[in-house]
């Protein structure tokens, strides 16, 4: 077995230093981008400028996110597959999805009426407050009438009860059969009074019911999805995706460091067992986080396939990043004794995995929808069909998404060689990119010139605001990585597994 590398070899761990300069330079770059865009967002409060930049905030928050959470998930499958070869470049995994909390964090600008980003991205929220102000003024209209008519009522049915007594008692030489018929009239005669008789009629009852009644007509979509889409149950969804995914990151990353100091392959066996369990509330965490940002940005619109969808180009984008940062990380002399070409060549394998499976989800959502043409779900298609974004759509996502990075991943050669899967992966990334705004971009115009007397399909202009958005998030994205490159070693120095992952053979 001479040759092979001996994990007690590696156990003092190897740390990341310098790169001062380029963490002030993005610190710098974030702190400023931010005074800017959220001065300018303050300038022009409540304007469709505002709205625009709503649009370009989500874009940008939503991209790294998507980074984030694929860290995220390449840490989980690692434990709960109990995955060897990877271990070398677990650390990385885990330092990608500790941007998960501070990437959510700056989404709050988005869900914080404050802002004004809000009701300008998810017409829900002043949709629903109009039909349940207009409910509760015609509410108050009626309820004096309403309840007129329910006493009315609840007399009338009792009358009818009393009548149909007197005139079974006045009826003579009536049949068994007959009598049991009769009886059976009056009982459910009396129930009916009773149950009339038992309504609440206080005025806070009839209030609430005239209130439901009618927001079910002025806007019977919202009405019907009333106990997901309001206020309070938003906020509270946005608490629990905030804990329960950074919470996860938190503890794995934790534990991972603690088996750095001790060497206790207890953390070992605690990892994988807790992320057995943590893969299905993250898988739903995940899938209503991007229901709440992306899918709701038009609400009448749905489709089952909306989370594995953003899920599957979150793992691909994110696996593309980890071969980049590895490979600058080598470039600068770290990891060269630590991390092989089998490595590369492994996570080159995964790249190729998931742009397929992305082609497949995406191909199987468009085809579903488009097959079944139900007006509610093919409108996301044909607003998308629409201007240049159809173009778009063919050139980026179907050629660009899939078909490029799909041949050029089958070549061996390419995935054991940094520099050319380094390339792919930055295409992979850029197409990611594209792939995240043609889903947010095109709702903005129509969304914001809806009640305009010409109709838009792009804002004209807006861009500036969403490359200004992007670099303001990427900097600080870019930092807060960095800060976590230098934290502790650059890979689990005291894993069980490490001499396997020194070891690994594709």
């Amino acid at each position: 077995m001479a040759g092979l590398k001996d994990a007690d070899d590696f156990k003092s761990g190897e740390f990341f230093k310098g790169a001062e300069t380029l963490k002030r330079i993005c610190l710098l770059g974030g702190i400023i981008g931010l005074i800017i865009f959220l001065g300018l967002a303050y300038q022009s409060a409540g304007s469709e400028r505002t709205g625009a930049m709503a649009y370009s905030w989500l874009f940008a928050v939503t991209f790294f996110v998507t980074l984030a959470i694929g860290g995220l998930f390449w840490t989980l499958l690692h434990h709960a597959t109990n995955s060897g070869w990877g271990t070398v470049v677990r650390r990385l995994m885990e330092n990608l999805g500790s941007m998960i909390p501070f990437m959510l964090i700056l989404g709050l600008p988005l869900i914080l009426p404050a802002f004004g980003f809000r009701d300008a991205l998810w017409e829900w929220f002043p949709e629903r407050k109009a039909a349940l102000e207009e409910s509760a003024r015609k509410a108050q209209e009626e309820k004096g009438a309403f309840v007129e008519k329910e006493r009315s009522e609840t007399a009338a049915a009792q009358s009818e009860y009393e009548a149909a007594k007197k005139k079974l008692a006045a009826r003579k030489n009536l049949t068994p059969g007959h009598k049991q018929y009769f009886e059976d009239v009056i009982a459910g005669l009396e129930r009916h009074a009773k149950t009339l008789a038992a309504r609440d009629l206080t005025e806070g009852s009839v209030v609430k019911e005239l209130e439901g009644h009618h927001f079910s007509e002025v806007n019977h979509g919202l009405y019907k999805k009333r106990g997901y889409l309001n206020e309070t149950f938003w906020y509270v969804r946005y608490v629990v995706f905030l804990t329960v995914l950074g919470g996860m990151m938190f503890l794995l990353r934790r534990w991972s460091l603690k088996q750095d100091q001790d060497g206790d392959p207890g953390w070992f066996r605690l990892m994988r067992r807790w992320s057995c369990g943590f893969l299905p509330f993250f898988g739903v965490a995940w899938t209503f986080l991007v229901f709440d940002w992306l899918m709701a940005l038009d609400y009448t619109w749905y489709s089952t396939m909306w989370g594995v969808y953003l899920f599957s180009g979150a793992a691909l984008s994110s696996m593309s990043l980890l071969v980049i940062v590895l490979t600058l990380l080598r470039k600068s002399g770290y990891l060269k004794n630590v991390v092989t070409m089998e490595h590369y060549f492994l996570m080159g394998r995964l790249m190729l995995t998931f742009t397929i499976f992305w082609a497949y989800i995406a191909f199987s959502q468009f085809f579903l929808i488009w097959y079944a043409n139900i007006t509610e779900e093919t409108k996301f298609f044909l607003s998308r069909n629409t201007a240049y974004w159809n173009t778009y759509a063919i050139t980026f996502l179907v050629m660009g998404h899939f078909f490029i990075p799909f041949v050029v991943l089958l070549f061996q050669k390419v995935k054991r060689v940094p520099i050319f899967l380094c390339a792919v992966a930055l295409w992979n990334l850029f197409m990611h990119l594209l792939d995240i705004y043609w889903i947010t971009i095109p709702e903005r115009g129509p969304s914001l010139t809806r009640h305009a007397e010409k109709l838009l399909m792009v804002i004209p202009g807006a861009w500036i605001y969403d490359v200004l958005a992007f670099l303001t998030v990427g900097f600080i994205f870019g930092y807060l990585l960095l800060r976590q490159l230098g934290a502790a070693s650059l890979y689990p120095c005291r894993d069980p597994r490490l001499d396997e992952s020194l070891n690994v053979s594709g």
